[in-house]
């Protein structure tokens, strides 16, 4: 693969996870009117998950999912869900709660997501908001609401103010680094068993038009077990679909000025993340 630049206009500091969990402490520490939340977001296959939960367990708190496919139930291996075992470590809140065939909304994402974290401020949690859908993220935390005729007006662009006390951390990688790992990534969910988890969707009468089949990986799969292509050429196919998808994650990310960024290179060689 050839040589790229950085992930265009980011700056970001090498990622150390004692600096983070530093930082976090002194958002625990800060008196606020406002309640309080953790971000962790970046590309698809940053490692937000892995941090996450660390996060999550250094503190005491729970995990909020920023995921529009781990809502799905039974559609685990091609979400990168967390494991049974993760989910038992730490509590996690928006994931399987909706059936293939519902659609799921920024909108309601927001709704649902707002009484979890007051909730968690009542019990003196900071709550850990983890995940790559960036609209659901800026929703949430810059205030959306409709405004007259139904357009969404945004308390951060009226008032220079996010509605939440938050420390938001984005993961980042060069770009090379991060389509090797998006590659590595879709590679081992075949492994793991993709294809006999959307055989086994398939066979217990899921649409392979339904919501949550829409989603990368699923659709390809679904082509390769009706004929329509080979393994390889599926796998290939997901990996691209999925370093497409990591592109446009930046190119929204760009517009959150606020994140703080950490660079991952270092990290994996440390195994921090």
């Amino acid at each position: 693969m050839r040589n790229m630049k950085n992930v265009k206009d980011f700056t970001a500091e090498p990622f150390c996870l004692t600096k983070v969990l530093d930082t976090i402490q002194s958002l625990t520490a800060t008196c606020s009117p406002q309640e309080k939340v953790i971000v962790i977001l970046g590309a698809t296959s940053t490692g937000k998950s892995s941090l996450a939960l660390r996060v999550a367990e250094h503190f005491n708190t729970e995990i909020i999912s920023a995921d529009s496919m781990a809502v799905y139930k039974n559609f685990d291996v091609g979400t990168a869900k967390p494991s049974r075992a993760e989910l038992e470590r730490v509590p996690h809140h928006l994931i399987n709660i909706l059936d293939a065939e519902e659609k799921f909304s920024v909108g309601e994402f927001v709704r649902r997501a707002r009484p979890i974290i007051t909730n968690l401020n009542m019990r003196g949690k900071i709550p850990v908001v983890a995940g790559g859908t960036g609209l659901y993220i800026q929703a949430l935390v810059e205030g959306y609401e409709l405004g007259a005729g139904k357009s969404l007006v945004s308390h951060y662009k009226r008032t220079g103010n996010l509605v939440y006390a938050a420390q938001i951390f984005g993961l980042t990688a060069e770009r090379d680094e991060l389509y090797a790992r998006i590659n590595q990534r879709t590679a081992q969910m075949f492994a793991n068993g993709l294809v006999d988890e959307v055989r086994s969707l398939l066979a217990s009468g899921i649409s392979p038009t339904a919501q949550a089949m829409l989603g990368i990986g699923y659709k390809e799969t679904v082509e390769y077990l009706r004929g329509n292509a080979m393994l390889d050429e599926t796998i290939a196919k997901v990996s691209q679909a999925t370093r497409n998808f990591a592109k446009r994650q930046l190119t929204w990310y760009r517009r959150m000025k606020y994140i703080k960024w950490l660079k991952i290179f270092d990290a994996l060689q440390r195994r921090e993340v």
